[in-house]
């Protein structure tokens, strides 16, 4: 289970993050975000529903809950 607080610096009309995961094969569950995964290759989330928008100064709290067969160690988030 992963929980990812955004926080916006300025508002956004959208928002998306994804890792890189060698282990990962499907997101069991997620609130707040709508998530892809391309299998033993990474994750990718774009905010949705209560969670596409983020005002300035807003912090919004999703996340997920994926299949792997480990957790991943330190991932490296690409913010877009």
């Amino acid at each position: 289970m992963a929980n990812i607080e955004v926080t916006g610096l300025r508002a956004a009309a959208g928002w998306s993050v994804s890792w890189p995961d060698p282990n990962v094969t499907r997101v069991a569950n997620s609130w707040g975000i709508s998530c892809t995964v391309l299998p033993k290759v990474s994750v990718t989330c774009s905010g949705s529903d209560w969670a596409t928008k983020v005002a300035a100064g807003q912090k919004l709290s999703v996340g997920l809950q994926v299949d792997s067969l480990k957790a991943p160690v330190n991932p490296v988030l690409t913010l877009k």
